[in-house]
């Protein structure tokens, strides 16, 4: 996942159709030969597009690799229609176990964490193309309670959302096992009963 970067991207907007072919191929890049495989000059080979279109559009190969791979799990980030907020949750954080826990999404993105500590690129990447999304669509669910009254007005939104999503990561990073879905459960329900603890009641 080389580190090149162009800040500057202006130009056209992007065809969703070339968009859509080089994020797949930087996705099946980077899980076929891990994220050095994943070089601009590779991708546009594959997605048959040139360099200078890619360049155009993204600032870095890192960034195009991390937005591929949301993109192939896009499912992962989206509220279960119907779902309670507890069980949306639990769908969230159960999503990113099973994605970090993953044989090939998993390394690659334990290589991607561990290189954004030298490259700026891949850092940025990853905070704007997978972190970023993710924890989004968490403190949604959790501001959506907000404004239901399900959870109290001044709910520390960003404490509970790092409360859910650290733990994968600290697995990952650190070689543990992946929660099972019991415990899964048991961590969701912990920390909705801590933000709840100003209102009666409590659970889903």
């Amino acid at each position: 996942m080389g580190g090149t970067q162009r800040t500057s991207r202006r130009g056209r907007p992007r065809s969703e159709a070339v968009r859509g072919r080089v994020l797949g191929a930087a996705a099946e890049l980077a899980l076929e030969g891990g994220p050095g495989a994943a070089t601009v000059e590779a991708i546009a080979k594959r997605a048959e597009v040139s360099r200078t279109t890619i360049y155009r559009w993204w600032p870095s190969a890192a960034a195009i690799v991390l937005e591929g791979l949301l993109e192939s799990v896009r499912e992962s980030i989206v509220r279960p229609t119907g779902s309670t907020t507890v069980q949306a949750l639990v769908h969230h954080v159960g999503a990113l176990f099973a994605i970090l826990a993953d044989p090939a999404t998993g390394p690659l993105l334990r290589n991607a964490i561990a290189a954004s500590a030298s490259d700026p690129a891949i850092e940025r990447a990853l905070l704007e193309q997978w972190i970023g999304p993710r924890r989004e669509a968490v403190a949604t669910t959790l501001r959506a309670a907000v404004r239901a009254g399900e959870l109290p007005a001044d709910t520390d939104v960003r404490v509970a959302v790092d409360a859910l999503v650290s733990p994968p990561y600290y697995r990952l990073m650190f070689g543990m096992a992946p929660l099972d879905d019991a415990a899964i459960a048991a961590l969701v329900h912990t920390v909705w009963r801590g933000c709840r603890t100003d209102q009666e009641g409590g659970g889903s």
